[in-house]
């Protein structure tokens, strides 16, 4: 275990701004995706005869099926990785506030 760790707040704070707008940008970006994605499998790509209902049945319909699981799985990712950004910032700046307090309580003689 490390004995002190020095965080540059001013750099921390950039390097967080920096993963929201990042993180921001893949949301956006992923949902314009996931909408073109619904869009087209609304359009019945199988097809509406017998076989292509049954496999829309199989693949795109309710929930626990494969094309459900994958979007699904897809945008949970990506919402959380979109939040990271603001985690980091929250975090740095508790650890700020602590090490401002600490000083308060034990200040350098």
């Amino acid at each position: 275990m490390a004995e002190n760790t020095a965080v540059n707040p001013t750099q921390a704070l950039n390097g967080a701004a920096q993963l929201t707008r990042v993180g921001d940008s893949m949301l956006s970006r992923w949902h314009g995706l996931r909408a073109r994605i619904d869009a087209l499998n609304g359009d019945q790509p199988w097809g509406d005869d017998e076989p292509g209902k049954q496999f829309n049945k199989n693949y795109l319909e309710g929930s626990h099926l494969p094309a459900t699981n994958v979007l699904d799985s897809g945008e949970s990712m990506v919402v959380a990785l979109s939040k990271v950004g603001e985690q980091v910032k929250e975090g740095v700046e508790g650890t700020a506030d602590l090490d401002d307090l600490i000083a308060t309580w034990f200040p350098k003689k």
